[in-house]
């Protein structure tokens, strides 16, 4: 099956995988695995609820935030950061239930020092240096899949991934993980079937072009990324801790429906490691094998937004030049 996929079909099971993974996970988000066990045994099916309360199909700031980077580039894929703030800011102005800590203290340091959408960055750096340099949350990863899917030369996926990271967090840590998700989204959209070494190319892609200033970061994640054990893994906000544990998920799983299952059921920061995981084996395993009881729990307008989205990368992707 999986052999005749095409690229429009693993992107939009990219798209989607991002949505179910968010709209699973968020029921348990900041639960322990074992508070999990006891009320639900496995979670299996989007029923809403959490500490949000919300409606079953209901997603969060990670479906949101990765449609903006989606339009973002779609509007200008040759300078996406400033055409990725408006959407950020038009999200923003909606109210959104929930907006993540360094996402939040961006915009308020955008907001009060009255910068423009060409000033992400400086935005970023100065919360950086407010939050005392702990800016490796994992609301950069959870945003990144379109540049994967758009980008198709090592150089602009690096170079996008990490400046996107950084419109707010600033940590290179961030920028890192979304660095490597991205090149194995490229890896697999280029026909990669080894979920492991999707993962593994992926970090020895990206060692072979960052500075050696920042190698020690890369050894880092390198260290925690590939795990057989899931029992060690920390389910927490801190963005290698995250990707560790979507990529755990995404390896040792035989499906999709496995895979998100397995990285919602670890707890913690569960809708952002789901929609993390969900956008990885989305990719892999294509729209088709994603369960109909879990896209059936959006309704048609989120459908037709994450359809449009789905439709217009992919129009994008074929537009990139792939030599130079």
């Amino acid at each position: 099956m999986r052999n005749k996929l095409t690229i429009k079909d693993r992107i939009k099971g990219g798209i989607y995988g991002v949505a179910v993974g968010d709209a699973l996970g968020a029921t348990v988000e900041f639960m322990s695995r074992d508070e999990i066990r006891r009320k639900y045994g496995v979670l299996r099916d989007i029923v809403g609820g959490g500490w949000l309360n919300l409606r079953p199909g209901e997603w969060t700031d990670d479906t949101e935030m990765t449609l903006a980077v989606a339009e973002g580039i779609i509007a200008e894929p040759d300078d996406p950061v400033p055409h990725i703030g408006q959407a950020f800011i038009r999200w923003r102005n909606t109210n959104p239930p929930d907006i993540g800590t360094t996402i939040r203290a961006t915009f308020r340091i955008w907001d009060r020092d009255n910068l423009t959408h060409e000033q992400w960055h400086v935005a970023a750096e100065r919360t950086h240096r407010q939050m005392g340099g702990m800016s490796a949350g994992n609301g950069a990863l959870m945003r990144t899949l379109p540049v994967g899917i758009v980008y198709r030369l090592i150089p602009d996926i690096y170079r996008w991934a990490t400046m996107i990271a950084k419109m707010t967090h600033w940590d290179t840590r961030a920028g890192l993980t979304c660095a490597i998700y991205s090149m194995a989204v490229r890896d697999i959209l280029n026909g990669e079937k080894d979920r492991f070494l999707a993962i593994v190319n992926a970090i020895r892609t990206v060692r072979e072009i960052i500075p050696d200033t920042i190698e020690g970061d890369l050894r880092e994640i390198e260290q925690y990324a590939i795990k057989k054990d899931g029992s060690n893994l920390k389910p927490t906000g801190y963005t290698v801790d995250s990707f560790a544990c979507a990529a755990w998920a995404f390896i040792e799983s035989g499906s999709f429906e496995e895979t998100v299952v397995n990285a919602v059921n670890l707890g913690g920061d569960a809708d952002t490691i789901g929609a993390i995981a969900g956008g990885l084996a989305g990719v892999y395993w294509g729209y088709e094998a994603i369960p109909n009881r879990w896209i059936e729990k959006f309704t048609p307008e989120q459908r037709a937004r994450l359809d449009r989205v789905a439709e217009s990368l992919s129009i994008q992707r074929a537009r990139q030049v792939i030599y130079r």
